[in-house]
């Protein structure tokens, strides 16, 4: 696969279900073959960083019914260095729930 069948593939997973960091880590691991913890870092950004700009999806967390979304309400500059320094503080790849999820705009 190619980062842009990626992005796409994830894209229309947003318009599904939310989606969480975790699993564009994962995909970038899986789907593209990153085994470089910082290139899989960079790579992951990258992904999400069009997400946000090229597809208009939102980033927050999931509302506690699982449906709804309450999206963060930052640019996608500010969500990316948030995304970023909550990574960093974890001091891991991000696992199911951590940090951020994603999805489409209603």
């Amino acid at each position: 696969m190619t980062p842009e069948d990626v992005l796409e593939s994830l894209a229309e997973e947003c318009h599904r279900d939310h989606v969480g960091l975790w699993e564009i880590v994962e995909a970038v691991q899986f789907d593209l073959g990153s085994t470089n913890p910082s290139e899989t870092r960079a790579m992951t950004l990258r992904l999400v960083g069009s997400l946000l700009r090229e597809r208009g999806m939102q980033v927050g967390h999931p509302a506690p019914d699982g449906r709804h979304f309450i999206a963060w309400g930052l640019s996608p500059d500010q969500a990316l260095r948030r995304i970023e320094q909550e990574w960093s503080a974890l001091g891991r790849d991000p696992n199911i729930g951590d940090v951020a999820w994603f999805t489409s705009t209603p």
